[in-house]
């Protein structure tokens, strides 16, 4: 079995993580790729555990047979960190699973902040989303292969770095919020935003302009 972890703050969740998702789904052939909405402890979200968890839900309705939402990390007692997601999904899907933890480029250039990070390819391999005309930076100084995701096909169950080719798409969830903190940009159809999703933001009063921004 084959199977991929997209973790994620989703604060809130765009276009671009979907196509991620998707991506990822389809260039490691994933038997099934999970979206973990998480507590971020290196930052604080901006909407609640509960709010981003449906909002993630309702961008991944129409990908339903194609992505699946899991909550663990949401219901974790205390710290919640990668590498314990990662070994609460070895240990449900078993040593010979082929399991993927992946992640973006920013998540990856910032890999060696997180905890334990040197111990991930001892659990799970590793698939990094590449911009197109960065120099590729490992951490792991070639301990580990690095290959494109076309030769995941017959890898170990983990241990590979494998780099995804990364969708085109310039948006981000911290510029997002920038557009929602004022008005009237707030209101308008935003780039990246599923409709749905911008809908539940407006309905929930979420992403308030900020103290002082400009009302029209």
């Amino acid at each position: 079995m084959r199977i991929g972890i997209f973790g994620g703050s989703f604060d809130p969740v765009h276009s671009a993580h979907i196509q991620m998702a998707l991506g990822a789904k389809l260039q490691l052939n994933l038997d099934e790729l999970f979206l973990v909405p998480t507590r971020p402890w290196q930052k604080t979200a901006r909407a609640s555990d509960e709010d981003r968890l449906e909002m993630l839900k309702i961008a991944c309705a129409p990908y339903s047979s194609h992505l699946k939402i899991d909550t663990r990390e949401l219901v974790r007692a205390g710290q919640s960190y990668s590498i314990d997601t990662i070994f609460s999904f070895r240990k449900q899907f078993g040593l010979d699973c082929k399991l993927f933890f992946v992640m973006g480029a920013d998540q990856w250039r910032n890999l060696t902040t997180w905890v334990q990070w040197q111990r991930f390819p001892e659990l799970t391999n590793l698939a990094v989303f590449k911009r197109n005309g960065i120099a590729f930076s490992d951490p792991y100084k070639a301990k580990y292969e690095v290959l494109p995701a076309s030769d995941s096909k017959n890898c170990s169950a983990f241990g590979g770095i494998f780099l995804l080719n990364l969708p085109e798409q310039d948006v981000s969830s911290s510029a997002i919020r920038q557009i929602l903190f004022q008005e009237p940009s707030r209101s308008s159809s935003i780039v990246g935003l599923d409709p749905n999703v911008h809908n539940y933001i407006l309905e929930h009063k979420l992403y308030l302009p900020r103290e002082g921004s400009h009302k029209a």
